[in-house]
């Protein structure tokens, strides 16, 4: 008989230490030992060192986390748009040829420009301004117009009723100077062929 009430003494006593410890666990309370973690009133607590004191720490609320959106800066694109005057532009000068065959030795090209040049200024020896295939010589540059040139080239075909290609080209030192003296060294359309087939007599 004394046995059972030295039992039932014991878990009163042990009822009456237990409960102040179990109201302790609150947020913000002290708590005994570190990393222990325990459910209150429905919140998740953790006993940890704050300000090196050991107290409950409520870790079920939700992380509150702000987004900031970047911000894009766009440069402003700058457009440049640089004008020449037609004066001081170079022109484009283009070979081509006068037909495509000719039955005769003397043969014709001619140079176009988008612009009046001085066709006096092209050479009329071979080798300075324009090379040859098969061609002897030029026989005269002429200018019918202020925008074209018209170089008459003598081909070398012999009366065989063979056919040659007879073939005028730009030489790596052309240059021709238009109205206004700009110089132009590059000839678009270089080079230009003439079929030439001369009968037998």
């Amino acid at each position: 008989m004394k046995t059972s009430r030295f039992v039932a003494l014991v878990l009163v006593f042990s009822g009456l230490v237990a409960s102040p410890a179990l109201a302790a666990n609150k947020e913000g309370a002290k708590c005994t030992t570190a990393g222990k973690i325990v459910n209150a009133s429905g919140k998740k607590l953790v006993c940890a060192k704050v300000a090196k004191t050991l107290k409950w720490i409520n870790i079920s609320a939700p992380a509150t986390t702000t987004s900031v959106a970047p911000t894009t800066t766009v440069a402003p694109i700058t457009t440049t748009t640089t004008t020449i005057p037609l004066s001081k532009r170079k022109p484009v000068v283009t070979l081509m040829r006068s037909y495509g065959t000719a039955s005769r030795s003397s043969v014709s090209y001619i140079v176009e420009s988008d612009k009046p040049v001085n066709c006096y200024s092209l050479s009329l020896t071979l080798g300075e301004d324009f090379v040859g295939t098969r061609i002897s010589r030029i026989d005269s540059i002429g200018q019918p117009e202020p925008h074209l040139c018209v170089v008459e080239v003598q081909a070398i075909a012999l009366a065989d009723g063979d056919t040659r290609e007879i073939i005028l080209a730009a030489a790596s030192t052309f240059s021709i100077v238009d109205r206004d003296g700009n110089i132009q060294t590059t000839l678009l359309g270089s080079p230009q062929s003439i079929w030439v087939t001369r009968r037998v007599p």
